[in-house]
């Protein structure tokens, strides 16, 4: 029962530290930062895939079956945007109050838990789809790449 418990806080603590980061780094909805909206995300996701281009050596099929494959995440991660905003502005709510509301926020939180494991399966889904296009030699690397990433 308390090892339950236990694991039960814990997640509970995880996916607050990410929703909670991710709404830190939001910011003001008119900052510059996020003037260019898709455009700037669409540079970020290419130059991503540049990078993965040129240190795994992708060939020019599995570049389009990648990018093939974030498209459909993110059509499916477009399906919870609304949900995920109205999160996000409960929260802002929440937060501006003159005192915090700690039940409130468990509460909300606890009635998004859904919403928060179906971003997290289109993620991982997508995640292990791309490994399917890479050779078992452009995994290795993609795994080495990881690893380091990890260690900083």
């Amino acid at each position: 029962m308390k090892s339950t418990f236990k694991k039960i806080a814990i997640t509970t603590s995880l996916c607050s530290a990410l929703v909670l980061s991710s709404l830190s780094f939001a910011g003001n909805e008119h900052s510059n930062h996020h003037s260019n909206g898709d455009k700037s995300h669409y540079q970020n996701s290419e130059k991503k895939l540049a990078k993965l281009t040129r240190k795994l050596g992708l060939s020019e099929s599995q570049q389009a079956e990648i990018k093939v494959l974030k498209g459909k995440e993110k059509a499916e991660a477009q399906a919870l945007k609304p949900a995920m905003k109205a999160f996000r502005e409960k929260v802002k709510t929440l937060m501006s109050a003159e005192s915090f509301d700690e039940a409130a926020f468990r509460q909300l939180h606890a009635s998004n838990q859904d919403v928060f494991a179906s971003m997290a399966l289109i993620k991982v889904k997508s995640k292990f789809a791309m490994k399917s296009v890479l050779t078992q030699e452009q995994l290795e690397k993609f795994n080495n790449l990881k690893h380091k990433r990890s260690r900083r």
